[in-house]
């Protein structure tokens, strides 16, 4: 059964998302464009690192194309809790839970687990834990307009090309 790209986002951002993307759904920027991932997690983050990445907490629409999705991001200690929403502001699913351990951090477990290689002020670098796992590196980057962007990057498979895809994240506030 296929899983829908708004739980697929937030609940496994860093696990499946966007495994059936192709290269032509990639939207070239300047960021996109230098995103090159470093290759290992770091396991040397701490607690104010985490606390760095304030900037993402709200309420957030991205475009797929023309089909909108809605995420709720939220920074508890040293947890980055993401939800998907519904179009009325309801949660859709059981949240994603991106936490640190260790001094990595990271969502998933085994060889379905990605973590951050870097934190700074502006963005956030997740990478498979695992290299050769086949997992997506993501990585989440302010803008000065108050947006974010979403930069993903998948490697080729036997089925697929590697691919690059964007998604410019807004404020949003549900209609209800």
């Amino acid at each position: 059964m296929p899983i829908s790209f708004t739980k697929l986002l937030a609940l496994t951002i860093a696990l499946f998302l966007l495994s059936s993307c192709s290269s032509a759904d990639f939207q070239n920027t300047n960021a996109a464009a230098n995103f090159t991932p470093a290759p290992t997690p770091s396991s040397n983050f701490t607690s104010a690192d985490i606390a760095k990445l304030k900037w993402i907490e709200g309420t957030w629409r991205g475009m797929d194309g023309d089909k909108p999705f809605y995420e709720r991001y939220k920074i508890v200690e040293s947890t980055m809790i993401v939800e998907t929403l519904n179009e009325d502001g309801s949660v859709d699913g059981d949240p994603g839970r991106f936490e640190l351990k260790h001094g990595e951090f990271g969502q998933g477990e085994g060889d379905k687990r990605s973590a951050a290689s870097e934190i700074t002020d502006t963005y956030v670098q997740f990478v498979p834990a695992k290299l050769g796992s086949g997992l997506n590196s993501f990585r989440f980057e302010k803008a000065s307009d108050g947006t974010w962007t979403a930069l993903l990057e998948w490697p080729a498979s036997q089925t697929k090309p590697a691919g690059k895809k964007r998604y410019r994240m807004e404020p949003w506030k549900p209609t209800n």
